[in-house]
């Protein structure tokens, strides 16, 4: 296949090239539905037990398909919610046996596959 150079067309007169003018902005975070909320108030996080500061971690987070159902969150601090957003933290071995259900409803969402590699923090699809 033989290669061709890439022409650029000239400017209009009195144009200039698209440039930002605003920063880019992150898009709002949604809260937490009531139904999750509830299920995760005066609860202990899973994977430290401590019970300050707990916040209802989406299992699936909104952009890959979560829902606003109580079982797409579990009971996380907020040092372990951070590192489970991250990739950096195996939720997996957490999950079994007490939270069986949730575990499930990830997989309804993402497929085994998909819910293993999300939970377990593999998130590079490496070997």
């Amino acid at each position: 296949m033989r290669r061709t150079r890439l022409r650029r067309r000239p400017l209009r007169p009195g144009t200039r090239p698209p440039c930002r003018r605003a920063p880019l902005a992150r898009a709002p975070l949604t809260p937490a539905s009531a139904a999750q909320r509830d299920a995760v108030r005066g609860r202990a996080c899973i994977v430290c037990g401590g019970g300050t500061a707990v916040d209802p971690a989406h299992l699936v987070p909104r952009s890959l398909g979560g829902c606003e159902h109580r079982l797409c969150v579990v009971a996380l601090c907020r040092t372990h919610h951070r590192a489970y957003d991250r990739g950096e933290l195996d939720l997996v071995v957490f999950l079994e046996p007490d939270h069986r259900a949730e575990a499930a409803h990830a997989v309804a969402h993402l497929g085994l596959i998909g819910a293993l590699r999300l939970l377990s923090g593999d998130r590079g699809g490496g070997t």
